[in-house]
């Protein structure tokens, strides 16, 4: 009886190949060509594992600039924005590659700060109908105020055109966050009344009175999910994904539980976990520079008139 193969290849034994002639040589040097035209054909059509990964990350990391409607220093309906979390020191980000659903798909708080595709998002007005405090206030222009609802939009860039908006639903035995088994939050395809949200004043004492006024940008400010009355939220828990360790998002209201008085507003304000800010704008080079000299010049002006009133 002929062998087709010698002992060590029937082993596994890997040190002989084709050059040596040992064994059924020609069938391996055919083996070796198809599998060095499946590896052309692939490369060619873009099928490889390598290029599929490199132009979803070209596609996803794209450079967005960020365009305020007016440099006002409030945020606007429509404004392309950036939302930063005070705890994970990163911002809100999307993975659409990542789906949870049919209809939904994962974010994350990036460590990745320069705006491109997937950690820009635009503020829309909700149309639909609201509560009982839409009464209280007619916002008629474009500029966000506390109180008022939003939809947070994911950019067109990254999804191919389609809408989809931050959405968190009611935490159930089968729908929560992966690790921290909070509340989940997700990009939905459904803008329904899951994806409202309603942006609050950070400090509990002038919640009230702040209610109506225009939100401003670069300041620390709560959001609300209006379905559910928790807070976004974002901890430094890790989150693998093919972008690399990011943090996890969800929904969770973190303040300290305290014993209140009739007719008090004495609740502490919310954790690092809930503190988000809106960015509508990075300042250049030459915008760090004239603040800085505004502030120097401020503060000898003040020096000045404290030694004049010292003499």
């Amino acid at each position: 009886m002929e062998f087709l193969y010698t002992r060590q290849q029937m082993e596994g034994y890997k040190g002989y190949n084709a050059r040596v002639k040992i064994g059924n040589w020609s069938e391996d040097m055919e083996l070796e060509a198809a599998r060095l035209k499946n590896f052309l054909l692939k490369k060619d059509r873009g099928e490889l594992k390598s290029t599929q990964a490199e132009q979803r990350f070209a596609h996803a990391l794209q450079p967005v600039e960020l365009k305020p409607k007016a440099n006002d220093g409030y945020v606007h309906f429509g404004d392309v924005i950036m939302l930063f979390n005070q705890a994970t020191d990163g911002c809100l980000a999307c993975d659409p590659q990542e789906n949870l659903s049919d209809e939904s798909f994962a974010t994350t708080s990036t460590w990745y700060t320069e705006p491109c595709a997937r950690n820009t998002f635009e503020i829309k007005r909700w149309e639909g109908r609201g509560d009982k405090k839409d009464a209280m206030f007619d916002f008629q222009d474009d500029i966000v105020h506390f109180g008022q609802k939003i939809q947070i939009k994911c950019n067109p860039l990254i999804t191919g055109g389609e809408n989809a908006f931050l959405t968190s639903y009611p935490k159930t035995p089968t729908s929560y966050s992966r690790y921290t088994r909070n509340q989940e939050v997700a990009m939905s395809l459904n803008g329904g009344w899951s994806s409202v949200w309603e942006i609050q004043y950070l400090d509990p004492q002038f919640k009230m009175e702040m209610e109506g006024q225009a939100v401003p940008t670069n300041a620390p400010l709560a959001i609300l999910h209006c379905s559910t009355h928790q807070h976004l939220a974002s901890n430094v828990v890790k989150y693998r994904n093919d972008f690399g360790t990011e943090y996890e998002m969800f929904c969770k209201t973190f303040n300290d539980i305290m014993k209140g008085q009739l007719g008090t507003r004495d609740r502490t304000m919310l954790e690092e976990c809930n503190r988000w800010c809106f960015v509508s704008s990075i300042p250049s080079e030459e915008d760090a520079i004239a603040q800085e000299q505004e502030q120097e010049a401020e503060r000898r002006e003040e020096e000045e008139e404290e030694n004049a009133n010292g003499n």
